[in-house]
């Protein structure tokens, strides 16, 4: 959507973990929530003077375009306004997005859409939380502490096999630190979010990133968090001479990191790096 991932402004508060399945949640702006399934977006008393305000519009125009009555299904006989979708009655995307799924009106959005995931079918029923989970990239289960640690131990065995290979095969790294300038290398780094979770276990602070979409530790050209890097980082070489044998071996790990997942039940995610690092909290301190 070409806008910043918002980040939890203290991921220890977030009011997920109280939840039936408890959760953390950071916005990812990806619209899914306002894209698919069915529902209704409620709304409340001078929330669409609001809305009509932000898009310039007049308010009779913006209900008739916008705004539609809907049975409430919680009080049988009763209609309220709900917003429209571009399929209407069937569920999917609002008509108040605009092309990559950007919210026209987000700084006056309703209520409704300001508190998901935190509505009571989530917090308090397993099957809500699931559908909503289902929907949500930005809703991430809080693993338990023996499992987090079993999970770790193995994360670093599979990094341990990485290096063996890297001492046999000895690829150069001539340390310009291009690899880490996403913008400038043309890539973007790609980690699961178990690697996620053990980078900022390693290193749990680090200053807002150089430039949009980078790597928070990497700092005046240097990584600053070597020891928790993820395995994107580590098998990747600017040396072409074993570029297809590392992206092998790199998959084959990645394939050893899913195994740990499933057999650990851990959290399953795969997103960019940065934009995960975010979420938990880690690239959001003042920059000096």
């Amino acid at each position: 959507m070409g806008e910043q991932v918002e980040p939890v402004a203290d991921p220890g508060a977030d009011p997920g973990l109280a939840g039936v399945v408890p959760f953390r949640f950071s916005c990812h702006r990806c619209g899914h929530c306002c894209t698919g399934g069915e529902g209704h977006v409620w709304l409340e008393d001078g929330e669409s003077e609001a809305m009509a305000a932000a898009l310039g519009v007049d308010h009779e125009a913006f209900e008739r375009l916008h705004v539609r009555a809907a049975p409430d299904p919680r009080e049988p006989g009763r209609l309220r306004r709900s917003l429209r979708e571009q399929d209407e009655g069937r569920g999917g995307r609002c008509t108040l997005l605009e092309g990559q799924n950007h919210c026209s009106v987000y700084a006056a959005r309703p209520a409704h859409c300001r508190t998901f995931p935190y509505w009571p079918s989530v917090m308090e029923t397993e099957d809500g939380f699931e559908a909503a989970r289902g929907t949500c990239p930005g809703i991430r289960l809080e693993p338990d502490e023996e499992t987090r640690a079993e999970a770790f131990r193995r994360l670093e065995a599979v990094y341990a096999e990485l290096e063996e290979v890297l001492s046999a095969a000895r690829p150069v790294c001539i340390a310009r630190g291009v690899c880490c300038r996403f913008e400038e290398a043309d890539h973007v780094l790609y980690a699961t979010g178990l690697e996620a979770d053990y980078a900022a276990a390693k290193k749990p602070h680090a200053p807002a990133p150089e430039a949009g979409g980078r790597c928070p530790y990497h700092v005046e050209g240097k990584c600053t968090a070597r020891e928790g890097r993820p395995l994107g980082c580590r098998s990747y070489f600017c040396d072409r001479g074993f570029s297809d044998a590392l992206e092998a071996t790199h998959e084959r790990l990645l394939g050893e990191i899913r195994e740990i997942e499933r057999e650990l039940d851990y959290p399953a995610t795969y997103a960019p790096f940065p934009r995960m690092l975010l979420d938990r909290g880690v690239g959001v301190e003042a920059r000096p």
